[in-house]
């Protein structure tokens, strides 16, 4: 009966996932750009290298995408509300298709750096617009599951590149690369506008047509009414980076920022990049490149079993649940290349750094990975998703570009491990963050979720001053 029940449930959904899936497809793009390095330095970096490079390049071929990524989410937050989500989403599979042609003729380093660029622009223009096109696409059954759909694509992307990019030339695998960005351009310009940026531009009509589709039934009044009550009462505001600061918005602000520099101080990025050289590092039997495409496998399933779980377990459990063990599990992969490097004999334990990793993996893949950009689609009104969504973006890219640039020249000069007890410090951390200030969002209407976050807000300012008036009295 479960299984009937849920074939029913997707053949309900199936427009809005079909919509997800074709929209992600970007994700899966640009994220592979990012998972390219991992299969693709060792290869330059080697004796033989088809194209020689530098440590220190290496590093900035992994990090000037990070960087770059700052930029994306400017025109972004502009964009997407003058032309629309679905232009804006359009617009940004550009940049990367330009990246993946410009790898294929690459004959020097500054042509990787400037592939780089554009990949990172691309990077950041789709982690800022693809959330809100998500959350606002999504029944409230769903919208957990459809926001995390863009991370499960993200892992497909590491994937490919991890299992193609060992046994091909680095220009073939960018060729093969850029049929994706391609793909998506060609078939996501057939899915309908957000029915919510519709409204914000009063076109009532073609955001009831739009709701149609997307629910498969001709009865949409009574929510298109809820979805255009909430757009007229984010309308009262100007959507800037100031209106982020105001106080029905600065704890929503806090949440997000936080949950996007734990994406980053966990080391979930710096694992990714540099996959094959830590597992080089190891020495647990296996291959480089088979430990990575291992990693890879399990974060994509990973991260389809956060993807189903996610509207029934909850967000808070899944994140608390998911920093605990990288905080675990980055202490103990560090413990190991500090008692490797103090020459302590570790080839009886070799296989204890693999499976803590592929723990970690999956800890930080069934929460840290989806459930930070399902919220962010939740957790602000129309007026000012977009500045708030840029405002993640850049922020998390910013502490992402000094993981990724760092992350290097740490190991190379104090060693792995120092970089490894960082990540797991900072994580250690954040558990605290996650069970005092992130809110539970599970099968909660948007319009419900922005309520509850401003009377929060309202308590939290009330008691303060509550407290700082019983002090002077």
């Amino acid at each position: 009966m479960g299984v009937l029940d849920n074939i029913k449930d997707f053949r309900k959904y199936s427009n809005q996932y079909l919509a997800a899936f074709t929209g992600t497809l970007l994700t899966f793009s640009v994220i592979a750009s990012y998972g390219w390095t991992s299969p693709t330095l060792p290869i330059l970096m080697a004796e033989d290298s088809p194209l020689p490079i530098t440590s220190d390049e290496s590093s900035w071929i992994v990090s000037i995408l990070v960087l770059a990524s700052i930029v994306g989410p400017i025109p972004t937050a502009w964009a997407i509300d003058r032309f629309g989500r679905k232009y804006t989403m359009l617009f940004t599979a550009i940049p990367t298709i330009i990246g993946w042609i410009l790898i294929g003729v690459a004959q020097s380093v500054p042509v990787l750096y400037i592939s780089r660029l554009l990949s990172g622009i691309s990077y950041g223009m789709q982690y800022s617009s693809m959330p809100i096109y998500l959350g606002e696409i999504a029944s409230d059954a769903i919208r957990g599951s459809i926001g995390t759909l863009l991370t499960v694509m993200a892992k497909a992307g590491i994937l490919f590149e991890y299992s193609v990019g060992p046994f091909v030339d680095f220009r073939m695998l960018a060729w093969i690369s850029v049929i994706f960005p391609s793909a998506f351009f060609l078939l996501f310009m057939w899915m309908p506008e957000s029915p919510y940026y519709l409204l914000a531009k009063n076109k009532y009509e073609p955001a009831e047509k739009s709701l149609r589709w997307f629910r498969k039934r001709d009865e949409v009044h009574d929510e298109l009414t809820m979805m255009k009550a909430a757009v007229e009462r984010s309308k009262q505001n100007k959507g800037t980076f100031r209106e982020l600061f105001t106080p029905g918005n600065r704890r929503s602000l806090i949440v997000v920022l936080g949950l996007g520099a734990l994406q980053q101080l966990c080391g979930s990025q710096a694992v990714i990049a540099y996959s094959q050289q830590i597992f080089a590092e190891v020495q647990s039997g296996l291959q480089a490149h088979e430990s990575s495409i291992i990693m890879a496998v399990i974060q994509l399933i990973t991260a389809a079993l956060s993807s189903s779980i996610v509207d029934r377990a909850g967000r808070r459990p899944l994140l608390l649940i998911s920093t605990t063990g990288c905080a675990i599990g980055t202490f103990v992969v560090g413990l190991y290349f500090f008692l490797q490097q103090q020459g302590t004999n570790v080839q009886s334990v070799s296989w204890i750094p693999l499976v803590v990793i592929m723990l970690y993996i999956i800890s930080y893949t069934i929460g840290l990975a989806t459930v930070p950009f399902a919220v962010l689609g939740e957790l602000f009104p129309s007026n000012v998703k977009a500045v708030a969504a840029a405002m993640y973006t850049m922020f998390a890219s910013a502490i992402g570009f000094g993981v990724s640039k760092l992350y290097q020249v740490i190991s190379d000069n104090l060693g792995t491990y120092v970089s490894f007890w960082i990540f797991s410090v900072c994580s250690a951390l954040f558990i605290i963050f996650v069970f005092l200030l992130v809110p539970e969002t599970k099968g909660k209407p948007l319009d419900q979720i922005l309520v509850e976050m401003r009377s929060s807000q309202n308590r939290t300012l009330t008691g303060c001053f509550r407290r700082r008036k019983t002090a002077k009295l």
